[in-house]
């Protein structure tokens, strides 16, 4: 008899919040867990799925089953942290800043607006959690020094090991990049950066979302074999403005792959794993 439930809004092998709650369950070790996630998916918002789980979580916590809520556990997102049955157990957190000018609403909301909700579903989580765990280090910033003694950070790079492949293979890529339709992923400045490479003949392969770039290769969904395959054959990776410890970023440092960024995310970058990492000023078009 399962004595623990856990509600994961994602649980797919190719994507990275369903490889995240894969590790964040095996790193419970408990063995009598429920899973329950939407397998049937009906095109609904992630935001609808998140009520759902709040929802099939009180209706175990009623059967006397103790709760998880896994995955899609922004911060800003406070009724989560908030609504859940008492004593749930919250899965790694995560979240992104804003390092871009702000330039439209969006950007607006992502500066000012989103750092009020951070601090509530602090202040939540402080009242109901002994452990508070966070994916990344990225939102260390606005955690206060109390709330500081009870919170993890970094459970992404901390639980997946990175074992640097230094065998030497012939890498026919000069360039990957792991492309999500997001809008706080990338932006007109990734474009144009790549753009720019193809016009200095370089090879780009594109894994993911649709994205239309002339002279780039577009693979689509890879599954993780396939992934690990190409990236060992692959010079450089060009991540995103949202989060520099993603476990696809994590994988290029496995296989050997340098990983072009933000120079404005550097902070999250530990002192051994500098040399993998080449800081770009997109508004300099330089290296750093």
């Amino acid at each position: 008899m399962n004595k623990h439930t856990s509600w994961i809004c994602d649980y797919n092998k190719n994507s990275g919040e369903g490889n995240l709650a894969r590790i964040y369950l095996n790193s419970l070790k408990i063995k009598d867990i429920k899973v329950i996630n939407p397998k049937y998916k009906f095109y609904l918002s992630e935001y609808i799925y998140q009520i759902l789980g709040i929802l099939v979580l009180w209706y175990y916590y009623f059967l006397g089953k103790k709760t998880i809520y896994v995955n899609y556990l922004p911060l800003w997102n406070s009724f989560i942290f908030l609504l859940c049955p008492p004593k749930t157990i919250f899965g790694p957190i995560t979240g992104s800043i804003q390092i871009n000018k702000i330039k439209n609403i969006n950007s607006l909301i992502r500066a000012k607006v989103l750092p009020i909700f951070y601090h509530l579903s602090l202040i939540i989580l402080n009242y109901r959690q002994k452990k508070i765990l966070f994916a990344t280090n990225i939102l260390k910033k606005y955690v206060n020094k109390k709330i500081k003694k009870k919170s993890v950070f970094n459970f992404i790079p901390n639980n997946y090991s990175i074992k640097i492949n230094k065998k030497k293979t012939k890498r026919i890529f000069d360039l990957i990049v792991y492309y999500r339709k997001h809008k706080n992923k990338f932006f007109d400045h990734h474009i144009t950066y790549l753009e720019n490479q193809i016009n200095n003949k370089k090879k780009i392969i594109i894994v993911g979302d649709k994205i239309n770039i002339k002279g780039c290769i577009y693979l689509g969904t890879v599954n993780k074999i396939k992934l690990l395959t190409l990236l060992k054959r692959t010079k450089f990776c060009l991540s995103g403005d949202d989060n520099l410890l993603s476990l696809f970023n994590l994988e290029c440092l496995m296989t050997g792959v340098k990983i072009i960024f933000n120079h404005k995310l550097k902070f999250q970058i530990s002192q051994k794993n500098q040399k993998q990492f080449k800081p770009y000023d997109y508004e300099l078009e330089t290296f750093l």
